[in-house]
């Protein structure tokens, strides 16, 4: 037999097997898909020794962003005797504005099948619906978000990138463990920095780090943040919004900024002129170690500031408005970043959230 002749026989023999499968798995009303090979039907056959019985389970980020993985499992929620073997397909169905677009297959590994997408336009309302067979294991739908930073619980410092001036500076930047709110050991971000005068060290979130685009839309910065101890020649930490992440002067060209100083907190800024200005503080440290919640709120012609503690309910610092500073106004690209500046100082933080933000108070 002739090599052709040989791959003829073998595609005759797949053809035949594939059309067997299918008409096992359409009579026992088994869900397949016409580009599916013979290796992904003989598994959707898995499914009449391992039956679904009822809806999976699935987990899901609560929010997609542009240029960011969505991640989804599915997996079946019941006990461990109904779990489906590993190699059973699942069916992850991506739809963009309400067309179908993408078909993923995937296959369980230990009880789960996974997903990862990638959104490319905000605005979209991005949809993926998990598919065990015929049951939905998870139908998440949300509109795309065109920047989101989140950590909660599992902050990494792999996840942020240090900017520093100058950069011989001595600054350190670690993963610390300490309680959160429920008294449980979580990790925390520590920005330590040297003594050093007109020195200062900027943490900026990696996936932020090409910078945040507020032509349309302004941003919330939100994190639970504690000043760990201060120097009366000069401390500052907090939170801030950079202009440019290239640094030529430790105050940049413009810096809007909510920090903790000594004596004082609140809003501070940096023009051109790389002096700090005040657009509104109040007397009063923070107590050092401290655990507070700091919220800043910016779009270009209006900010809002806010400290309180770890519930909200008590509110240590809050000012808002519309009348900003020429050097600060109209940002149409911001870095997000913690800050440590000035002479020496440290800061730990966590759950971090920095998202868009629509003002709607006129």
């Amino acid at each position: 037999m002739s090599i052709a002749s040989g791959v003829i026989n073998t595609n005759t023999k797949l053809t035949a097997v594939r059309n067997a499968l299918r008409e096992l798995l359409t009579e026992h009303g088994i869900v397949y898909y016409s580009d599916d090979d013979v290796f992904t039907l003989a598994r959707r056959v898995w499914f009449l020794v391992h039956p679904t019985n009822g809806a999976p389970g699935g987990s899901y980020i609560e929010a997609a962003a542009v240029g960011q993985p969505v991640n989804v499992s599915v997996y079946k929620d019941c006990d461990d005797d109904a779990e489906l073997p590993d190699g059973a397909v699942a069916d992850f169905i991506i739809s963009i504005n309400g067309e179908e677009k993408i078909h993923i297959k995937s296959l369980f590994d230990n009880g789960t099948a996974r997903c990862s997408y990638v959104p490319e336009n905000a605005g979209d309302t991005l949809s993926i619906k998990a598919l065990v067979n015929d049951y939905v294991g998870v139908h998440f739908e949300t509109e795309v978000l065109a920047f989101r930073y989140k950590d909660e619980y599992t902050v990494s410092s792999d996840s942020y990138t240090l900017v520093k001036y100058p950069s011989s500076a001595d600054i350190t930047v670690s993963e610390v463990a300490e309680f959160n709110s429920s008294y449980d050991y979580v990790n925390a971000i520590e920005i330590s920095k040297t003594y050093g005068a007109a020195q200062a060290g900027y943490l900026i979130p990696t996936s932020l780090i090409e910078g945040v685009d507020l032509s349309e839309k302004g941003i919330h910065f939100s994190s639970f943040v504690s000043p760990m101890y201060s120097s009366s020649s000069g401390w500052a930490s907090g939170i801030c919004l950079l202009n440019s992440k290239t640094l030529t002067h430790y105050r940049d060209n413009k810096i809007l900024e909510l920090g903790a100083y000594p004596g004082k907190k609140g809003l501070q800024y940096s023009g051109t002129n790389h002096t700090i200005n005040t657009i509104n503080t109040t007397t009063g440290q923070l107590s050092i170690n401290g655990a507070y919640k700091f919220n800043l709120w910016y779009d270009g012609a209006y900010v809002k500031a806010t400290i309180t503690d770890y519930w909200g309910t008590s509110t240590y610092y809050s000012y808002e408005t519309s009348s900003l500073p020429d050097a600060i106004a109209n940002m149409d690209t911001v870095f997000p970043a913690f800050m440590i500046y000035d002479y020496g100082g440290k800061i730990r933080f966590r759950e971090t959230l920095i998202e868009p933000w629509r003002n709607t108070n006129g």
